[in-house]
């Protein structure tokens, strides 16, 4: 579950201690953003991690800005994926952006590809889903079995 404790206590590990609130509020305003290319998937339905913490099986959401959220400039889509292996993810979805440097013509990156996993710093940061779909109902039945997959502009 993301909430502003988990976001201040992240930020001050990370060694922001005079100006965590800036970068609190940024992040927040980036976690709206990245929300609307998922729908059905809300805070208490996802958790902050390192990159170095992800196993098999695990479904998270790439978003190059989690960081870099003072540099917006960076138009790229936030992208959900599911570890197959220890070289291979599955594309889950991809959320709201323009993406026009990583994948401009919309053929490289889509919704059930199977990629290698792309290169990550394991301190960087991920948003790790952690409920899982299921077919009767549940807190992600929207996203996973009725909700567009590519969001992209």
């Amino acid at each position: 579950m993301v909430n502003d404790d988990v976001l201040i206590k992240v930020e001050r590990a990370r060694g922001h201690k005079t100006d965590w609130p800036e970068v609190v509020i940024g992040m927040k305003e980036r976690l709206r953003e990245m929300k609307l290319g998922f729908p059905g998937i809300g805070n208490n339905h996802i958790s902050l991690i390192r990159v170095s913490d992800l196993k098999v099986s695990d479904i998270f959401i790439y978003d190059s800005c989690i960081e870099d959220w003072r540099g917006r400039h960076n138009d790229e889509a936030p992208i959900m994926m599911r570890i197959l292996d220890e070289s291979t993810v599955k594309i889950e979805g991809i959320g709201c952006g323009i993406d026009s440097v990583r994948d401009p013509d919309r053929i490289l990156i889509r919704w059930g590809d199977k990629k290698p996993i792309p290169p990550m710093n394991p301190n960087s940061l991920v948003w790790r889903v952690d409920v899982r779909p299921t077919l009767g109902c549940g807190p992600s039945y929207y996203y996973f079995f009725k909700s567009y997959r590519d969001f992209r502009k």
